[in-house]
């Protein structure tokens, strides 16, 4: 099952069509380097707010804009003329930096990763624990994505690496990004675990995980 970077901008934006959707995250689910190529694009489109000032939101803005982008989800169809091929670039290209441009404006969020995600409407926290020991934190998504965050950086010399477990072998998803990790991708009770690497990550784990969570 092929993906190309064309629906991966547009299933992170949001913006494909319900089967469309369904078929790249079926791809997702079984692509590690799928899944580290979307979470690169997300970031990367968060990335725009951070260059934006500051500005008071009108009131109603969000659910005005909110509104519009609904109705805008749907692509125009390509006109019979043109290769579908031809024009689909430009099209998604220009969806997508209308849709980033737009709720960067309107919405932009925190500087703080967590907080960005915590202030998705339908996010849900809970507290990672291991060992009686509270060590971050959790924030599902209504998309399916989650962000995991670690209370504390780690040490001097190392690094945090996160794993998926498939049939009880790790799988690398990459390493952390400061203390927190974007989850995208991942099937429902998929297994996820944190260990402590050497910077640049190691291809099997060399510790004992610090954390093991089922999604």
């Amino acid at each position: 099952m092929t993906v190309d970077r064309d629906q991966l901008i547009a299933y992170a934006l949001g913006i494909l069509p319900p089967a469309e959707e369904a078929r790249v995250q079926a791809a997702l689910e079984t692509s590690p380097e799928l899944r580290a190529l979307l979470r690169t694009d997300q970031e990367a489109l968060l990335a725009l707010t951070d260059t934006l000032p500051e500005v008071a939101l009108p009131a109603g803005a969000e659910d005005r804009l909110l509104a519009r982008l609904a109705s805008e989800r749907a692509v125009p169809a390509v006109p019979a003329a043109l290769p579908a091929r031809q024009v689909a670039w430009p099209l998604l290209a220009a969806l997508s930096l209308a849709a980033a441009l737009a709720l960067a404006f309107a919405l932009r969020p925190p500087a703080d990763p967590f907080q960005r995600y915590v202030q998705i409407p339908g996010a849900a926290t809970q507290a990672l624990t291991a060992n009686g020991d509270t060590l971050g934190q959790l924030v599902r998504m209504p998309d399916g994505r989650a962000y995991l965050h670690l209370s504390q950086p780690a040490t001097a010399g190392q690094a945090y690496q996160m794993w998926q477990l498939q049939d009880g072998q790790p799988v690398s998803l990459g390493m952390f990004q400061g203390q927190g990790f974007l989850l995208a991708g991942l099937p429902p009770g998929a297994q996820i675990a944190v260990s402590v690497e050497p910077p640049g990550g190691s291809p099997q784990p060399t510790s004992t995980p610090i954390l093991v969570k089922q999604l």
